[in-house]
């Protein structure tokens, strides 16, 4: 909202380019997190369900799925916990690539 505010005024111009770019990078970083939390979200609520062993069996197709997701979403989690700074972690076109699938496949489940 500061940014906005500050892009509005007139004495802006010699800050535009940073502006507009520092604004569109906060835009990305918060899509990418909206996205993120959507599929944190998922997960979470199939987590259990999959690795529980009576719907695993009575639903082995949903489970393999589910299986090669968790992985994925593992491995996304622990590099987000290595990179320690959200603007790297979201900038990140792997991390953004995989969310949709990702959530796709969860949403299968």
């Amino acid at each position: 909202m500061l940014l906005n505010q500050f892009n509005a005024v007139r004495h802006v111009k010699p800050f535009k380019p940073l502006v507009v770019e520092k604004m569109t990078l906060i835009s990305d970083v918060s899509d990418t997190v909206e996205r993120w939390l959507k599929v944190q979200t998922l997960w979470t609520n199939l987590v259990s369900v999959f690795t529980s062993g009576d719907i695993a069996k009575q639903m082995p197709t949903e489970s393999k799925m589910f299986k090669k997701i968790n992985t994925q979403w593992l491995k996304i989690m622990e590099r987000a916990a290595e990179g320690k700074n959200v603007i790297k972690v979201c900038t990140n076109d792997l991390l953004r690539n995989s969310l949709g699938g990702l959530q796709d496949g969860l949403e299968i489940c």
